[in-house]
This record gives C-alpha cells, sequence and structure tokens, in this order.
C-alpha cells in the first residue's frame, strides 16, 4: 500500500470472513469499500502477519536514507543486501500507513490471482 497524502495516515483493515462465492476479498478502507481477489478455498493463518514499512528519513522525501520499519535500510560492506525483518502483528490489527510512505504485508497463505505466476 502506498500513501502519498503527507497528512493523513491510513488505516486498512483486511478481512477473510468476508470472501465470496467468486473468490473476493472485501477490505475497509476509511469507509470505502475496496476490493482484493482471492482464491476460493485460500486457506489464512488468522493469527499473525508481516509487515514491512519503507519510509524517508525524517519523513524528508528528497532524503537519500530509506528507512525499513524504522531502521536504514542499506547494504553491507561487501555490497549485500541484509536479511529484510519484518514487523509481526495480528492479523485482526488494521494496517497503519504513515503519511508518505509504503507498506508490503504478507499475510501468510493466502493466494490472491493477481500475484499468481502464469506460464
Amino acid at each position: 500500500m502506498i500513501n502519498l497524502d503527507g497528512n493523513t495516515t491510513v488505516e486498512v483493515h483486511v478481512s477473510t470472513e468476508n470472501v465470496t462465492g467468486n473468490g473476493t476479498l472485501v477490505t475497509q478502507q476509511q469507509n470505502q469499500t475496496k476490493f482484493s481477489g482471492m482464491s476460493k478455498g485460500s486457506n489464512i493463518d488468522v493469527s499473525t502477519r508481516e509487515e514491512y514499512h519503507l519510509t524517508a528519513l525524517n519523513g524528508d522525501l528528497h532524503s537519500q536514507t530509506v528507512l525499513l520499519n524504522g531502521n536504514i535500510l542499506s547494504v553491507n560492506s561487501s555490497g549485500s543486501v541484509p536479511p529484510l525483518e519484518p514487523i509481526e502483528t495480528s492479523q485482526s490489527d488494521p494496517i497503519t500507513v504513515a503519511p508518505f510512505s509504503i507498506v508490503f504485508a504478507h499475510i501468510a497463505n493466502s493466494t490472491v490471482p493477481a500475484c499468481e505466476y502464469v506460464d
């Protein structure tokens, strides 16, 4: 999720209870209904999910320093990317997207058709 508004924090509520017969997952975001495709019969881990929050240092969009979950993201001395450590959070909590930030949420054991590889 991307929040390009510099003044508003967005909370996105994800529910696996409203998967419709055609495999559509209904989510709520700031009083608007959004739809995300889910495969019928998806097996969802309802306890936790992993989140990766990307922000600019001090909220400065011109900064050349990116933070991952509040920590500076940089390569090590050999030029390798370090392990990307997620924040584990309760599946029932909303996903909070801060101003000028990007959030990737990994919901274990879920299948979203738009993300599937097709030969």
